[in-house]
């Protein structure tokens, strides 16, 4: 570009009225939609927090009330036999439903004939030493004083219904004995109406639901849009569950609150339009134009990548607020970008010598784990077949097989903790370290112990490997298996299904020298064929972050009973890749198999 083209650039006005206009609009429809939305999300979540508040202090009123109830109820000595009584008689019963003369006479009554009876404190003694008329009218008083504090609860806290309540073991019926009332509201047996005592209503299978949670948990809160029901197992009485309940209407505090609510959005909503008038004048004074000016800087560039020549222009706009340092953090930028593009050769090339560094890595691991598969002509006893799937390159997951003797066959799958080169290293340490242990005899338990102090030398970054070893005896099967906090192993048994052998586990190998490792035996017939693997395998997330798990790999393995070795792995990662499907793997998945033949075709 010549300088008289630069200084025709220099002279461009700045100010578009059109460009003015169509970036003010979209500012003010931002400002205008942004006012909307956060009026409709305001409202919304005043009101979920005005309902979340409302619900929240009424049940909690509502299990307050019932544990006082509760514990109203329990201070009587006679409350057991009463509740069976009223029960049992609750049509027989002559009862005020709030404290009366009728009720006082009753008490005079008992009195006169019991002079040592105090009311509140009776016993069941004093019960059996009464005549039954006696004990009807004790049952008529003692239930009007308790109705009388129902009442008063129902009062007191603005509840719609508070009551007790029972209901047969198989909650098709529940009958109530108490129900508060005010002294305007009717009092019947039909719904709506606080019930007289001995009321029956079928029950529903929701509120059968909501009773038996309360049964295990002593209480439970029941939620609706506009009600709130609370119940308070009692106990069994007389072969029936008892039940304390609250009940909250809340429609009216909602609505009330919505009200005020409403009147709240509306004023925020004209405050915030004034504000976005503010800002919107700000904006474009402070930041549109200046915006404008860095922006033409930013297209000249992209047409002539001339550096020079948007360093000059940049450097005549002058602004101390952000849109200033992101002036000098693009001039910054055009700078570090001319160097850039000269690393970019030398990356491109160390990032390929890198992958083919890896590449080499990943064949020298794989060739470090046993290939040499029996084929029928060679089986000795048994038959087994293995696999290894790195998460990345190269892994911490390894596999081992080899004859300890004639007539030994040792078994051998460890997880090194972490991923990569540094898991990979350790691997081929620990590998090569049971190998050479096991060579020189003795059980897994030992074999380990060795290994573990071995590997505990010297291992400043914490690496430790979980290690399943085994030594089959392949003339009679038995088998000696040492577990360091491995995956449970499957077994099928010959014409069987496949199962996971549980049982206790030892450490991690070296988490910490000088452990010693559990070691239990097991027997193989000839027919039955053994599966162990690395977490990888169960611990698989698909996309959802489900982990793929025990049950659908003992599935995966049941699947075809009749596959030889080769198949049910080949299968068993099928599943696993269409269960993960598009997600990443995380971790290496490893697998081995042996079918035990038994000692009739050992050469």
């Amino acid at each position: 570009m010549t300088d008289q083209e630069t200084s025709k650039l220099n002279q461009e006005p700045e100010k578009k009225p059109r460009f003015r206009i169509r970036l003010a609009v979209q500012v003010a429809f931002f400002f205008a939609f942004a006012t909307l939305v956060t009026g409709v999300i305001s409202y919304f979540a005043l009101k979920a927090i005005t309902d979340r508040t409302v619900r929240s202090e009424k049940e909690e009123l509502a299990e307050h009330i019932l544990y006082d109830l509760a514990a109203g109820m329990s201070q009587y000595q006679t409350i057991d036999e009463m509740l069976v009584y009223w029960m049992d008689h609750a049509d027989e019963l002559d009862v005020e439903y709030d404290y009366g003369d009728a009720t006082k006479r009753k008490e005079l009554e008992l009195n006169m004939r019991h002079p040592s009876l105090i009311l509140g404190q009776s016993t069941g003694e004093d019960l059996e030493s009464m005549s039954e008329e006696d004990q009807k009218m004790y049952a008529e008083v003692l239930y009007t004083w308790i109705i009388s504090e129902f009442n008063s609860i129902k009062e007191l806290y603005g509840v719609d219904f508070v009551f007790v309540m029972t209901t047969d073991p198989g909650f098709q019926t529940n009958t109530y004995l108490f129900s508060g009332a005010t002294s305007d509201m009717k009092r019947s047996r039909n719904y709506g109406d606080a019930y007289v005592v001995g009321t029956e209503v079928a029950c529903t299978p929701e509120q059968e639901k909501v009773l038996k949670t309360a049964m295990e948990n002593q209480s439970c809160v029941q939620k609706s849009a506009r009600h709130l029901n609370c119940y308070y197992y009692f106990g069994e009485i007389n072969q029936r569950n008892l039940f304390l309940g609250v009940s909250f209407n809340l429609a009216e505090h909602l609505d009330d609150v919505k009200t005020d609510m409403k009147e709240g959005v509306v004023f925020f909503v004209m405050v915030q339009i004034a504000f976005s008038v503010i800002c919107l004048i700000l904006l474009t004074f402070f930041i549109v134009w200046p915006v404008r000016r860095i922006q033409k800087r930013v297209r000249a560039y992209k047409d002539s990548k001339d550096a020079d020549k948007i360093l000059r222009h940049l450097s005549h706009i002058h602004s101390g607020n952000e849109l200033g340092e992101l002036k000098d953090d693009i001039a910054e930028y055009v700078m570090e970008l001319e160097d850039y593009m000269k690393e970019i050769e030398s990356i491109t090339s160390e990032q390929e010598r890198i992958r083919t560094e890896l590449s080499v890595a990943t064949k020298i691991q794989a060739d470090m784990l046993p290939k040499g598969f029996p084929t029928p002509a060679e089986r000795k006893g048994y038959d087994l077949y293995a696999t290894m799937t790195p998460a990345k390159e190269v892994g911490g997951d390894f596999y081992d097989f080899f004859q300890v003797d004639e007539d030994h066959l040792a078994l051998v799958i460890a997880d090194v903790s972490g991923k990569g080169v540094p898991a990979a290293m350790f691997m081929v340490t620990a590998m090569t370290l049971i190998r050479t242990r096991t060579m020189l005899g003795g059980s897994p338990a030992e074999i380990l112990g060795s290994v573990n102090n071995r590997l505990c030398e010297g291992n400043e970054s914490g690496f430790f490997v979980t290690v399943w070893l085994a030594i089959l005896d392949l003339k009679t099967g038995q088998g000696v298996a040492a577990n360091a906090g491995h995956e449970h192993p499957a077994l099928r048994r010959k014409d069987g299904s496949f199962e996971l052998v549980k049982y206790r586990h030892s450490p991690a190998v070296a988490t910490m020298e000088g452990m010693r490792f559990q070691e239990h035996t097991f027997q193989l017939e000839p027919g039955d064929r053994l599966y162990v693997y690395t977490d990888g395998v169960t611990e698989a997330t698909d996309t959802k972050e489900e982990l793929f798990g025990e049950e659908r790999l003992l599935a995966a393995l049941n699947r075809h009973p009749e596959a030889n070795l080769t198949e049910m792995l080949e299968g068993v990662k099928q599943e696993i890749d269409a269960f993960v499907g598009e997600a990443e793997q995380f971790d290496d998945i490893t697998m081995l198999a042996v079918d035990y033949l038994g000692p009739q075709i050992i050469m």
